[in-house]
């Protein structure tokens, strides 16, 4: 029911100041938060897996290097840290719905860089079990991606189940998140995806197991092609 209330008092009281950390000091996104997107944007990614690096380089990342992902890429806006971290478990555990619009703004700027997406026309959530969805309230992954659709103008098709609740993928190590999310979705419509080329949309993207899991499921439904768009992305190393 906390999570409820404060749902609700989001969307009644928009939030004042700051849409990214929340600071009422400045009115708009305050100057710390303008930094760190502004340093984000310079930083080197992995062309495929769109990790950021930890150290310097350029090129795919060690891991894309030695395997294939059934994605042909995956973009995020930022690392997942410090302020970003700090915005995505608001929204998550507290319910901050005020903060969709700029932060689905965020990925749908990212989104319009990229031009492998233009062909694109279909935006599917990562979805929630019913169990975790009750308890929550919404799909994070869910609200984002329709903000994205609606700036964008491309079809949102929430068409992905949560076949079982799973463990946290948060305390997992990369062998195990595999394991845990192997086989969990499945497809409500088929046909709603199936010929097209296809972007999944998720908060953030660590080891990349779910974004897998989620894309292995749409292509054996018969989708063209599916792509990645997170809010934020984990740290990796390049070649």
């Amino acid at each position: 029911m906390r999570e409820f209330y404060q749902s609700l008092i989001n969307l009644l009281f928009p939030q004042r100041g700051c849409p990214l950390c929340g600071s009422r000091r400045e009115t708009g996104l305050c100057e710390q938060c303008s930094r760190f997107l502004a340093q984000a944007g310079g930083e080197p990614f992995c062309p495929v897996c769109g990790r950021f690096f930890s150290a310097p380089g350029e090129g795919l990342c060690l891991e894309c290097l030695t395997q294939t992902w059934p994605f042909t890429l995956c973009r995020a806006v930022a690392p997942y840290e410090k302020i970003l971290r700090e915005a995505v478990h608001r929204l998550k555990f507290k319910g901050w719905r005020a903060g969709v619009p700029f932060l689905g703004g965020l990925m749908a700027a990212s989104l319009k860089q990229e031009p492998a997406y233009e062909q694109v026309g279909v935006i599917v959530p990562v979805p929630l079990s019913e169990g975790r969805l009750k308890e929550r309230g919404f799909n994070q992954a869910g609200v984002l991606a329709e903000e994205v659709a609606g700036v964008c103008g491309l079809s949102y098709t929430p068409v992905l189940a949560k076949v079982a609740e799973t463990p946290p993928q948060v305390n997992l190590n990369r062998v195990a998140r595999l394991a845990n999310i192997k086989n969990s979705f499945r497809i409500n419509n088929p046909s709603l995806v199936m010929g097209k080329k296809v972007i999944v949309v998720d908060d953030v993207f660590t080891t990349g197991s779910t974004m897998a899991a989620a894309a292995e499921t749409l292509l054996e439904a018969g989708a063209q092609e599916v792509f990645g768009l997170v809010l934020a992305a984990g740290r990796t190393f390049p070649k």
